[in-house]
């Protein structure tokens, strides 16, 4: 064979390698590894709203702004307690006198409470209601020699306390409060007690008249 046929051979499987690669190009792997593919996030169902759902898409929704159920409504504990103003009672914590019972004849309606074993603060709430009580109940029956319970209800900018109360042992507490519109908070500490609900009750004229 003549060095002409064999640079013509050279050349003709140089020319099938070149079409085979252009075919079929190599798999490249970017520095980040595989793509995968795009992760289902946990939606949240918003009144008014919609959500598109793409075909052979496997969605998880959870509803996260739901209608809340009737009245009474639950305030629970914030997990931030450090965010607010002031987040420790005094040592000495000043009470405005002694319980201020409500007239009976008003119709006190609950609206909120709020019921626990332990202390901590509350998320922040406002309330529509120009008058309203708070009233607590502690229940100590283990210890209730060593039995105290301490609150403080807070303006949520400042931290100043609008109202507060002590029980010592067991038993009720009402205080009268003229404070609405405005954001709040309560500081609760709590020793040697079993149980402890406090309802936020207003009467029902106002109830039925600032009520949406």
């Amino acid at each position: 064979m003549d060095s002409g046929d064999v640079l013509a051979l050279i050349a003709g499987i140089a020319i099938v390698v070149a079409v085979a690669v252009i075919a079929n190009p190599p798999l490249q792997i970017s520095q980040e590894g595989l793509v995968k593919p795009a992760e289902t996030g946990v939606q949240t169902a918003i009144s008014g709203t919609t959500t598109p759902t793409l075909p052979d898409q496997i969605t998880t929704t959870t509803s996260l702004l739901q209608k809340p159920d009737a009245p009474p409504y639950r305030i629970s504990f914030t997990e931030k307690p450090f965010s607010y103003p002031v987040y420790k009672l005094p040592e000495t914590l000043i009470t405005t006198g002694a319980s201020e019972t409500p007239r009976q004849t008003e119709g006190w309606i609950p609206f909120a409470f709020i019921e626990s074993t332990r202390g901590g603060l509350t998320q922040i709430f406002s309330v529509p209601y120009p008058i309203w009580v708070i009233n607590t109940t502690v229940i100590a029956e283990n210890q209730p020699q060593y039995a105290n319970f301490r609150m403080a209800l807070c303006y949520a900018d400042t931290g100043g306390i609008i109202k507060s109360e002590e029980i010592v042992n067991r038993g009720t507490s009402y205080r009268i409060i003229r404070t609405a519109n405005t954001t709040m908070y309560m500081i609760i500490s709590v020793r040697n007690i079993d149980f402890y609900h406090i309802s936020l009750e207003t009467p029902g004229e106002y109830y039925h008249a600032f009520n949406p």
